[in-house]
């Protein structure tokens, strides 16, 4: 006598299990790259910072008495020179430049000189500390958009 078997549809609900399994595995995937598309543009913007930061150093250490004169330090408040016509003005304005190039909209720049040694007439005296910050807008990780910067010094 045969047996019958009454398993009908198995089959097709295992491959719905397992399609189930995929798609979650592919959701994943997808966020995953999503998260790795993010972090990565972070650090393109942190190494264009440091890249630009290292240019005005550079730029400042080739003019020393323009940088022991302080004419390389600028602040937020601070508005570029339109014509400019010394180097530190020509400098200071091509690197302004180039923030505004390689970075987010609304990035700013900022170069400050701690002086060392505040008992004589000069701005920024050898030996002192400049730092270079450079600031910028981009998405958290929690989706919101807020600034980020990069703060780089040097002794001069």
């Amino acid at each position: 006598m045969p047996i019958k078997n009454k398993q009908y549809g198995v089959a097709l609900l295992e491959v719905m299990i397992s399609v189930f399994i995929l798609a979650i595995g592919l959701l994943g995937l997808a966020q995953l790259q999503a998260t790795t598309l993010k972090h990565n543009e972070s650090a393109y913007l942190r190494s264009q910072a440091s890249t630009l930061a290292a240019n005005i150093l550079d730029r400042m250490r080739a003019n020393q008495l323009a940088t022991q004169a302080g004419n390389y330090n600028f602040a937020l408040s601070d508005t570029p020179p339109v014509s400019p016509s010394l180097l530190a003005d020509i400098d200071i304005v091509g690197w302004l430049n180039n923030i505004s190039l390689f970075m987010p909209a609304g990035s700013s720049g900022v170069v400050s000189c701690a002086d060392s040694i505040n008992t004589d007439t000069i701005a920024c005296s050898e030996g002192s500390l400049h730092t270079v910050t450079i600031s910028w807008v981009e998405v958290q990780d929690d989706g919101s958009r807020g600034t980020n910067s990069f703060a780089y010094s040097g002794v001069l």
